[in-house]
């Protein structure tokens, strides 16, 4: 990839200006993740979610045999390849297999890497394979999914069951939980579940913007944890606003589904491209 991909690359990833962009690469030795935190401590990015876990082109399929569920990846460069009627085809029997397969090393497994590279050359395009998930739900538990419209995003969600109640009912609700996960692109299910290295990179953003805007290093100190209890609000589900109501969280929303279910529902886990 040449500077000028990973330029625009990283315009897209922050909404940098060019010559922003250029310096931040520059100073980071080409690292794009660091460059993102640069441009963040200048002030000069957008908030950057998940930046790892950029969807712009390809297609995510999800296949379920009733019990377990699989999500795979396809990457390509550019959204005509992605609608072709092969590339759904190898998406779909990437994710077939993946649910045929459970445990295994799906980034290194040679089967998949066989058939991209067997495949790609029709595609005229580079055709990578972002990743794969294999879930099982508990005893418990329910798990549902969501494929947004575009194919590019998608999740699985697991959502426990204590106590007795209609599981098509918790089932629905799950799926809505999913959709919302694609939708806010929540990270982590709760506070308590974000990475101390995400939290310490969260703060040397935070100091470095405030030091930089001339406050006093008292005061910076002081502003860190409503920061980081700001963080966590954007970026976890529970704490997340739901969609459909801002003034109520997704916690508000399953104790007021527990309560007319009779049974107490709580997230177990998601994940999502």
């Amino acid at each position: 990839m040449s500077i000028m991909d990973d330029i625009k690359n990283l315009r897209e990833k922050t909404g940098a200006g060019m010559m922003d962009c250029k310096k931040a690469l520059t100073e980071c030795k080409g690292d794009m993740e660091q460059a993102i935190v640069y441009l963040r401590k200048k002030g000069l990015a957008a908030m950057a979610k998940r930046a790892d876990r950029d969807t712009k082109e390809g297609r995510v399929s999800v296949k379920t045999d009733g019990k377990n569920f699989a999500m795979a990846y396809l990457g390509c460069e550019t959204d005509f390849v992605a609608k072709t009627d092969d590339f759904i085809k190898l998406a779909d029997e990437l994710a077939q297999y993946v649910l045929e397969h459970p445990g295994l090393d799906y980034m290194n497994d040679e089967h998949i890497k066989a058939q991209i590279t067997e495949r790609a050359p029709k595609f005229g395009e580079n055709t990578t394979f972002k990743g794969a998930y294999n879930w099982t739900p508990a005893e418990n538990s329910v798990m549902a999914y969501y494929v947004h419209s575009d194919n590019k995003k998608a999740s699985i969600l697991e959502l426990a069951i204590k106590g007795n109640c209609d599981k098509a009912a918790a089932t629905e609700i799950a799926r809505g939980l999913a959709m919302h996960t694609v939708g806010m692109q929540s990270g982590w299910v709760d506070a308590k579940d974000i990475p101390q290295a995400v939290i310490d990179r969260e703060l040397d953003i935070y100091r470095t913007q405030a030091q930089n805007e001339g406050k006093p290093a008292e005061a910076i100190e002081k502003m860190l944890p409503g920061k980081v209890k700001k963080f966590a609000k954007e970026n976890c589900l529970l704490e997340q606003p739901t969609i459909k109501d801002n003034k109520k969280t997704v916690a508000d929303y399953l104790k007021e589904e527990s309560k007319k279910l009779g049974a107490e529902l709580s997230v177990v886990r998601f994940v999502r491209f």
